[in-house]
């Protein structure tokens, strides 16, 4: 296998405007892909990112950073479903037009990145559909008298016919208005038929060649009449016009166009020769009022890729990375160490300019030198610049390591080396204060070759969907890490506690104002409404009307709300009677921020509440228990369970009790709280979720759906109560401290005393003597395995092969007092599930393998067979006894042994296979 640029399933990534909306990839292969997800506000967005500084790849599959895309061509076809169009004529709020590019004109001698934006257009044609206009008939009737006035208007124009004298007939009247239009409006053309006007929305152009398609479906025109005569209909959105379905988009890298600014178009060359990121960005379609949460979705097929320079390499046999702790490796000033997900497990970085790091080494054959270190430009202070001298000569000066907006980790190229000695070092080039991160050199010898693993059929990764490396992946790329890196055992993936549900925000209000029109519209008046920005007077548009013949305060207020609803991104309006409503499309407070204005004439005042719109009121996303899955969740997962199938690894979807945006209000009922009512707030951040009713009736839809989207993939459904116990302490192990044990929800509180008949007590610590307690111990247990079998109970009744096993930690349950409650052992038993899976971090980190074993041991003692036993070992700390501990539980036949996680795996780059008979863990590097 060999990796290339450009490949969806190898270098792709999916990202999203937090926390509103959610996207992900999936059914992605090296000709296509899909992105899918939810909006919840009108200003959600995703994007598609390809990146040279690929961080997710374990470093035997990590190509190494290329950033020449200038000899390849890019070909795909592309269609949407609820995103903004690609021919639309919004106002891009979001750059949604536009394939945005950073690169660096290094062949003209700069060194400053730069982003340009590449018109999609541009390069598109249709591949699949047509244009036709939006159109809307009006018909007229009844009897045209002298002195009346008929005609059909919009905000900026309005056609009238004057009837003089008598027998006129509507035919005339029509073929007037038919010809004013086609005569001189600017935006449409019109057909008559008798006694009826077609009237489209071109754009400019003729009917026959207007490419305004779907565009017109926003505009509005109204009807007028003075006498009795009489339009079908006071006004009418035109409708039926259509654009392309899809689109084939080919994009030739080597005379790409872009500009420098978004706003100001004037086009130039890419380089892109020298490409450090693309995005390609996707928005919520424009919805006319308040928006409705809408799933969505991108389908990409036919993505081709020619061209000379696509392949990638890695860092192939003979190559060696020096870690931030080698020996090899000596610091001048003051460093600091961070433990964590870095290359072997820690990085050095430096606030004080001229502190540097210097290695010496020796290489024994030409070789590309990599320093490992860090983009940072969050928040000041962000990176520092260095300079990297190699045997004494400057390689490179004051490298600018700010990247607005990131925080990533990256290999940055210093050279190409003979074979021999050769002294490295890099020096903090200031300023002062900025951090200077340090995390390896590499010695890379280029290979387009990846290694090949023999399959460990006794271990596993586990994965996790709260993290990058299950979530902005393509799931076959998260599937093809766990087979090229060869564990093929039964993996552990866990659903997360952050991303996976549906969001609603009940309290959000929307900022609103109103123009309100008096008196009487005289012929040649003119009204003005003035929108903007508060404190940003050059952002202020003028929506003028012209008082034509016939016209009512009902009409002026009617001609504002359909110009503002027929594409305005800020905000949209509605009409009653002479008032017209304007609402923000911000949510919140946000909206507030839109500035009002309103002027009339002597006879027709206009009058606006106030200043800008006001009452948005900023609300909280909150899980919505009404709801299962969303849609990125759903397809991400269908792909991901059959692209292990295909590998013949089997998965165990996991949930624990945490909800990321549940509701620890009383009134949602589904938070475990303390005795003071205070809900059980984890620092994940999550709530952890209680054993009610109404938590249950969430829990068994979500179970469910993810059992289905298992058996959908072929594989036999395999779900896994994670940690789902009463919270552990009373505190939420970060340092706030709760009133008390976490069992004092209402509905907890109602049953105990239904069934004792006394209140439940206040337990404010987790090492009470449990025999001091026995009914509340007994009630406690039972109200975990109720759940359980309610759940088990569920699932199976659509999914009856449905296997289960429990995760239980031993290292928080320590307590004889936690034992007892956190166990039930009438429900948990080998004849209820198909395994019992154990877990022990803290141990880990403890270097406690004596409790590490009592772990292992635990299911034994509950009459579990070692077939039905499992072990979730934690790999975050290299100086930790990971390694020993699951060299163990390998060798005790268990059902399956799992590394938590994969991202941790590939961050810290442990050694692949795993090393046997060690006394602490391994990375790789020296």
């Amino acid at each position: 296998m060999t990796l290339q640029k450009l490949t969806p399933d190898q270098d792709l990534q999916c990202y999203f405007y937090e926390p509103s909306a959610i996207a992900a990839l999936s059914s992605t292969s090296s000709s296509g892909f899909t992105v899918s997800g939810t909006w919840r506000q009108q200003f959600d967005w995703a994007v598609i990112e390809w990146n040279r500084d690929n961080t997710h790849e374990h470093p035997a599959f990590r190509n190494l950073p290329d950033a020449d895309l200038s000899g390849l061509v890019l070909s795909y076809q592309e269609s949407r479903t609820n995103c903004i169009a690609m021919d639309s004529d919004l106002f891009p709020t979001v750059d949604w037009p536009w394939l945005r590019v950073w690169g660096t004109r290094t062949l003209l001698g700069e060194t400053t990145e730069k982003i340009w934006w590449v018109p999609l257009m541009n390069y598109a044609i249709p591949a699949a559909g047509s244009y036709q206009c939006a159109y809307a008939d009006f018909t007229l009737s009844g009897t045209l008298n002298d002195g009346d006035y008929v005609g059909l208007a919009y905000l900026q124009n309005q056609y009238t016919y004057a009837v003089s004298g008598s027998g006129h007939m509507l035919d005339d009247a029509v073929a007037a208005l038919t010809a004013a239009i086609n005569g001189s409006d600017p935006l449409l053309q019109a057909v008559q038929t008798g006694a009826t006007i077609r009237v489209y929305y071109t754009g400019g152009g003729a009917i026959s060649t207007s490419t305004a398609g779907a565009n017109g479906n926003v505009f509005s025109m109204y009807t007028f009449a003075t006498g009795t005569e009489a339009w079908d209909s006071a006004s009418r959105t035109f409708a039926n016009g259509t654009s392309p379905t899809a689109w084939n988009v080919t994009l030739d890298f080597s005379t790409l166009q872009g500009s420098e600014s978004n706003t100001v178009i004037s086009l130039e060359d890419v380089p892109t020769y020298n490409i450090r990121k693309m995005r390609w960005t996707y928005a919520a379609d424009l919805q006319v009022g308040a928006y409705v949460r809408s799933e969505f979705s991108v389908v990409i097929s036919d993505w081709t890729v020619t061209g000379t320079g696509r392949s990638y390499s890695v860092a192939g046999p003979g190559s060696r990375r020096i870690e931030d702790d080698s020996l090899d490796v000596s610091y001048s000033g003051s460093w600091t160490e961070t433990r964590g997900n870095y290359s072997g497990g820690s990085i050095q970085s430096t606030t004080n300019a001229g502190d540097s790091v210097t290695c010496s080494y020796l290489a024994g054959l030409t070789h590309t030198l990599y320093i490992g270190t860090r983009y940072l430009g969050l928040a000041p202070p962000n990176a520092a610049s260095m300079t990297v001298v190699v045997d004494g000569i400057t390689v490179a000066s004051a490298v600018d390591l700010i990247r607005g907006g990131e925080d990533v980790l990256i290999r940055y190229p210093v050279g190409e080396f003979a074979a021999g000695s050769h002294t490295v070092t890099v020096t903090h080039a200031g300023p002062d204060g900025n951090y200077l991160y340090f995390d390896f050199f590499e010695l890379a010898i280029s290979s387009t070759d990846l290694p090949a693993y023999a399959p460990n059929t006794e271990m596993s990764l586990a994965t996790d969907w709260d993290t990058e490396h299950s979530l902005v992946l393509a799931p076959e790329r998260t599937a093809g890490m766990l087979a090229l890196l060869g564990f093929t055992a039964r993996q552990n993936h866990y659903c997360g506690a952050l991303w996976f549900y549906e969001l609603v925000n009940p309290a959000n209000a929307y900022a609103t104002g109103t123009v309100t029109f008096t008196g009487t519209p005289t012929f040649g008046d003119e009204i003005t409404v003035t929108i903007g920005t508060v404190g940003a007077p050059l952002s202020d548009i003028n929506l003028t009307k012209l008082v034509h013949e016939g016209m009512t305060v009902e009409m002026v207020a009617m001609a504002y709300a359909l110009e503002l609803n027929r594409g305005y991104t800020a905000l949209w309006a509605s009409a009653s009677g002479g008032i017209l409503t304007i609402q923000a499309r911000t949510l919140g407070s946000g909206g507030d921020s839109v500035s009002l204005a309103a002027s009339g004439s002597a006879a027709l005042t206009a009058t606006a509440s106030g200043s800008s719109l006001t009452g948005g009121t900023d609300g909280t996303w909150l899980t919505d228990l009404t709801a299962s899955l969303n849609r990125a969740a759903r397809d991400w997962h269908t792909s991901f369970f059959t692209a292990l199938n295909g590998y013949g690894i089997r998965s165990t979807a996991a949930f624990s009790m945490e909800l990321g945006n549940g509701d620890p209000s009383v009134g949602a009922g589904i938070a475990q709280r303390d005795s003071e009512g205070n809900a059980i707030v984890l620092p994940t951040p999550s709530i952890q979720t209680n054993f009610s009713p109404t938590s249950l009736a969430y829990w068994q839809a979500i179970y469910a759906a993810m059992a289905g989207l298992q058996a959908s993939a072929g594989l036999t459904p395999f779900l896994q109560f994670g940690e789902v116990q009463w919270w552990y302490f009373p505190s939420d192990g970060d340092g706030h401290l709760f009133a008390s044990m976490p069992f004092y929800d209402a509905w907890n509180l109602s049953q105990f005393l239904t069934e004792f008949g006394f209140a439940l007590p206040v337990i404010t610590t987790n090492t009470v003597n449990p025999a001091d307690y026995p009914d509340e111990v007994s009630y406690l247990a039972a109200a975990i395995g109720t759940f359980t079998n309610s759940i088990m109970a569920f699932v199976r009744t659509t999914q009856p092969s449905c296997r289960f096993e429990v995760l239980y930690p031993t290292d928080t349950n320590t307590t004889t007092f936690n034992q007892a409650i956190n166990y039930p052992v009438s429900a948990w038993t080998p004849a209820a599930l198909a395994v019992l899976k154990t877990e022990d971090f803290g141990f880990t980190l403890a270097r406690d393998l004596s409790a590490a074993e009592g772990t292992m041991g635990f299911g034994q003692s509950l009459g579990f067979p070692a077939s039905q036993r499992a072990q979730l070992v934690g790999i975050s700390d290299v100086t930790s006894s990971w390694l020993k501990e699951a060299q163990s539980a390998a060798g005790k036949n268990f059902d399956s042994v799992v590394l938590f996680a994969l991202d941790q795996f590939c961050l810290i780059g442990y050694a692949d296979p795993l090393p046997s008979g060690l006394r602490r863990s391994l990375r790789m590097g020296t």
